[in-house]
């Protein structure tokens, strides 16, 4: 009894109703704002223009950084040695002068680095000029290139603080990338010779071979 007079009562007051119009407007805004922050974090929806444009400036410093590594000058100087096994690898098409003519060679370096290098006015019939090349990296230097009997030769000459009374100084012989080398010092400069074999190169200065020192 009690039951069924109750329940009209109840029904009209539990019935369903019309949420506010302000509470669907909160409920959209709140799910807007929560796809826009799993956009950023996660990556899957959305694309957010700033990251372009960190992603691009990344890219260009990336890239400036490369070009300054590949570009860095070596932490230390090339030895004379270096310079002259080096020297044995250019081709007459990338000297800078070419000529035959030792008093030519010798003219050329001297106005073109101030270095006067002591080439003979005669050589052995076996040796052949072919020219020279100047390096101003970090110390000029001067690349004499010649052939003795089909081998090709590199004479390196550079500047020095004088040392001694100027005459001929031995400093050291070796081997370096499967070439072979001496050097030696005189009047201020340092001179280096470099060939499949070094004896055989000193047959521009001397006509019998590398002196008996070296």
């Amino acid at each position: 009894m009690k039951k069924d007079l109750f329940e009209p009562e109840l029904a009209r007051h539990l019935g369903p109703v019309k949420a506010p119009d302000q509470l669907w407007d909160r409920v959209q805004g709140a799910a807007s704002a929560g796809r826009s922050v799993s956009s950023v974090r996660t990556g899957q929806t959305g694309w957010n223009p700033a990251w372009g444009w960190v992603s691009a400036a990344a890219l260009v410093a990336l890239a400036a950084g490369l070009t300054v590594w590949l570009n860095r000058e070596p932490s230390r100087e090339m030895t004379s040695e270096q310079i002259a096994v080096r020297a044995l690898s250019r081709t007459p098409d990338q000297l800078q002068f070419r000529s035959a003519d030792l008093s030519e060679l010798r003219a050329w370096v001297k106005n073109d680095t101030g270095m006067d290098v002591p080439l003979p006015v005669r050589t052995a019939s076996s040796v052949q000029m072919v020219g020279a090349y100047v390096s101003r990296k970090k110390t000029t230097t001067a690349e004499i290139s010649y052939r003795v009997d089909g081998t090709d030769v590199a004479l390196v000459v550079s500047k020095i603080p004088a040392q001694g009374d100027g005459r001929h100084a031995f400093v050291k012989g070796g081997s370096y990338h499967g070439a072979n080398f001496q050097s030696w010092t005189m009047r201020g400069q340092m001179y280096t010779i470099a060939s499949a074999d070094a004896r055989v190169g000193c047959l521009l200065c001397h006509s019998a071979g590398a002196p008996g020192r070296l």
